[in-house]
């Protein structure tokens, strides 16, 4: 049937599709149709409880239903039904509506209980303070009015009984209470546990992906600095070779050994990077030595096979230092001279090394070639010289002089040297 079928005026009409349109998006899950189901199983059992009672009590012979148990059975039943909605007001009503049971001839017990499961209600949903607060009213309530009417003395089972039920509800109610917090405190503890387990989740992937960039630049740099040594060297010696070739086979040989011997070198350092980086977590680490302050020699008699004039002084007592502080100084000469070397003006460089008691100090000068300015540079030699310098903890000054030289200028701390 639709409801354009139905037999009723315009305003009912629009009331009942008012109603069926808000029942559809009404909760039907359990969870929430649970509560109701509940009341109404507990208003149907009160009910039939005080009903059947009434018909078989044993003490009245002439025990009948009448109109006052049907209404007060309904008005018990209302109570509960209602006592989610407004606990307290519900159970001011009850304790009345009981208090007039006991006052009354014909004493009916299910509006006593009524109060009870109100008082349960209360002390569920309030704070332990109304809880007691609410209890002890109640208690008092039933106590003094069932002292009051009762023949017998005032601490009668009967009355004392009420007292009983009225702190039973009322701590079965708080604990209740008490135990909804627990749990939604562990839920929320259990949340916020879940959501700080995927903040640091994302720190250490944030992490992992910065150590990540960190050693593609680092590798980068180690790249830089052994290629391009090599390269300048290769790259002079075969164009000597080229311009000897003719009139001086023995020299174009010679320089052509400097070219195998740079190409080896590059290889053999290139070997050394990469091995480091393809090997597993298990293999053993590279047992290569690292350059250090002790290759000068070396790298300065390679740059003087290309052509290089490099004028070093060394002040102060030379003494071992950090290997990191080693290695950040030997790559920083390496790269300076490589610059002096390819953008420098009369291939001639002046290298001064101080070592003072709590520093190394770096100075690099060479003339700079007007025809080829600093600006036209490209490349990561200056910025990798920057970062192993503060690296190393240590500072680093680059750029041209008020004399037209370009200077590199670094100080790095040698308080971690090895004694």
């Amino acid at each position: 049937m639709r409801i354009a079928d139905l037999r009723c005026g315009p305003n009912a009409r629009f009331i009942l599709v008012f109603a069926l349109s808000n029942l559809s998006g009404v909760d039907r899950s359990w969870p929430a149709r649970r509560p109701i189901v509940v009341d109404l199983a507990i208003a149907a059992t009160v009910c039939a409880g005080a009903l059947i009672f009434e018909v078989f009590d044993a003490g009245d012979v002439g025990a009948r239903l009448d109109a006052v148990d049907f209404v007060t059975s309904a008005g018990a039943a209302a109570l509960i039904l209602l006592r989610r909605r407004a606990p307290l007001p519900v159970l001011v009503v009850a304790v009345i509506a009981a208090v007039w049971s006991l006052i009354s001839d014909d004493d009916h017990g299910v509006l006593g209980v009524a109060a009870i499961v109100a008082l349960y209600t209360v002390a569920s949903t309030a704070g332990r303070r109304t809880a007691l607060m609410a209890g002890a009213a109640t208690a008092a309530a039933l106590s003094v009015t069932a002292a009051i009417t009762s023949p017998g003395p005032w601490y009668d089972g009967e009355n004392l009984e009420l007292i009983a039920w009225a702190g039973v509800a009322a701590a079965a109610g708080d604990a209740m209470r008490s135990r909804r917090a627990y749990n939604l405190a562990r839920q929320e503890r259990a949340t916020a546990l879940q959501e700080r387990a995927e903040r640091a989740e994302f720190a250490l992937e944030e992490e992992a992906r910065r150590q990540v960039i960190e050693e593609r630049m680092r590798i980068a740099r180690e790249l830089h600095d052994v290629v391009a040594h090599h390269i300048a060297v290769i790259n002079v010696q075969a164009g000597v070779a080229a311009h000897l070739l003719r009139d001086d086979p023995t020299g174009a040989r010679e320089a052509l050994t400097h070219v195998r011997r740079g190409a080896a070198g590059v290889l053999d350092e290139l070997s050394s990077i990469l091995s480091v980086i393809r090997r597993s977590d298990e293999a053993t680490s590279n047992t290569d030595p690292l350059p250090t302050l002790d290759d000068l020699q070396r790298l300065i008699d390679d740059f003087a096979k290309v052509g290089l004039e490099i004028e070093w002084h060394t002040a102060g007592a030379r003494r071992p230092v950090a290997p990191a502080i080693g290695l950040a100084a030997y790559r920083i000469i390496q790269e300076s001279l490589t610059n002096a070397h390819r953008y420098g003006r009369h291939h001639r460089a002046t290298l001064r090394l101080a070592y003072e008691r709590d520093a190394l100090r770096i100075e690099i000068l060479n003339d700079i070639d007007a025809a080829r300015p600093i600006g036209t540079r490209r490349g990561h030699g200056i910025v990798g010289m920057r970062e192993r310098a503060a690296a190393a903890g240590g500072t680093i000054e680059i750029g041209p002089t008020a004399g037209g030289r370009f200077r590199v200028h670094a100080t790095l701390r040698t308080e971690q040297a090895e004694p």
